[in-house]
């Protein structure tokens, strides 16, 4: 009986060492929804400029807030996603959203701002989405406000603001509302640096918290903000995760280390989707053609401030490509390593990569001497 062949297999695993490699040419890609009854469907946006004039005053805000990023960098897109209103009768559905989720499947994106009215069905349709996503190696991260469970996730920033509080002199915002120039800032942000203490330059006041309350917040996995007297500022920059799971690392807590595996998750599955699969006969030599490519990826990466310099690496899988070897009843034993790194293994490639991704500066201490 012939078994199942299946769709070609893409297996990209992120051990201790957050392993895998990728690439993204352009940062800064957002995706953010509006509701409204005009100009629906999707509207992929390079400035606001850009922003359809039929959509009501206060959603056309929404999606422009997006756009203004930090002194770090600004999003260079903006995919508005304008999807129906909600009646009384369907207040607490979340089709509209589920089918806006749908057209953007196909696209890719790095953070996305449900409605600034998001509903709590949909908050947790969105996380669910990118949990979804990010399984099949697509890169998403969600901007959810104000979640009623903690969504623990790579994928999820939980932006906590009490609302109302967020305020820019006399106009103040929920925070769904805001959702959106929290994700454009993220997007915005080079690799090589992270979202904490990026200013919003425009608030005037934020949630009231003291420093203890700021701590309690950043462990329990929330991105918050703080007012020092001179801005407003990301207080740090961390997703929702606080359950480490197994092989991982506490600094998968962090969005500039998450950016940074995504990144390389990007790459792997692009190029090879793109450049690899189904063009080259699987021999030893064009595998290592392959491998120097991402090599070569990784050393730019390095150069990016997303690794560390030259621990960067790339290698046949050969624990892998054994294991292969004999679940097709090839005997292994009689044979060198490179035999093993040389054997022809059907369609499958096995490979491993790696490298020490690189944490921005955050924590300092000084000593200052008196002389």
């Amino acid at each position: 009986m012939a078994s199942n062949i299946g769709l070609p297999s893409l297996s990209i695993v992120f051990e201790k060492a957050a392993q895998a490699a990728a690439n993204r040419s352009k940062r800064g890609f957002v995706g953010v929804f509006v509701r409204d009854t005009k100009a629906q469907g999707v509207h992929s946006l390079s400035s606001a400029a850009l922003i359809p004039a039929e959509l009501g005053a206060d959603n056309q805000a929404y999606i422009e807030r997006a756009f203004t990023g930090s002194d770090r960098g600004q999003p260079s897109r903006v995919v508005a996603v304008v999807i129906a209103p909600q009646g009384e009768e369907n207040s607490d559905s979340t089709a509209a959203f589920e089918t806006g989720l749908g057209l953007i499947e196909g696209m890719s994106l790095d953070y996305i701002a449900g409605p600034p009215d998001i509903t709590a069905a949909e908050k947790t349709l969105l996380a669910e989405w990118v949990e979804g996503r990010r399984a099949q190696y697509f890169t998403e991260k969600a901007v959810i406000p104000n979640a009623a469970a903690a969504p623990d996730s790579m994928g999820v920033i939980h932006f906590c603001e009490t609302d109302g509080s967020i305020a820019a002199g006399q106009k103040t915002y929920t925070a769904g509302q805001y959702a959106s120039r929290i994700a454009g800032l993220l997007a915005g942000i080079p690799a090589g640096m992270s979202g904490t203490y990026a200013k919003l330059p425009e608030l005037t006041a934020v949630t009231p918290r003291s420093e203890t309350e700021l701590e309690t917040a950043v462990n329990a996995g929330k991105l918050v903000l703080l007012h020092d007297g001179q801005a407003a500022k990301i207080a740090r920059g961390v997703n929702s995760l606080t359950t480490i799971p197994v092989n991982g690392k506490e600094d998968w807590r962090k969005i500039k280390i998450v950016e940074g595996m995504d990144l390389i998750t990007y790459y792997l599955r692009t190029t090879i989707q793109n450049e690899y699969i189904g063009r080259y006969a699987n021999t030893y030599d064009n595998k290592c053609v392959l491998l120097t490519a991402v090599t070569g990826f990784l050393q730019s990466l390095e150069g990016q401030g997303v690794l560390s310099p030259g621990e960067s690496w790339a290698d046949i899988d050969e624990a892998a490509q054994e294991r292969w070897m004999k679940s097709q009843g090839i005997e292994t034993a009689g044979m060198t390593a490179q035999q093993i790194r040389e054997y022809q293994t059907g369609s499958w490639v096995f490979l491993r990569a790696g490298g020490r991704l690189v944490d921005a500066m955050e924590d300092f201490q000084v000593l200052f001497n008196n002389l």
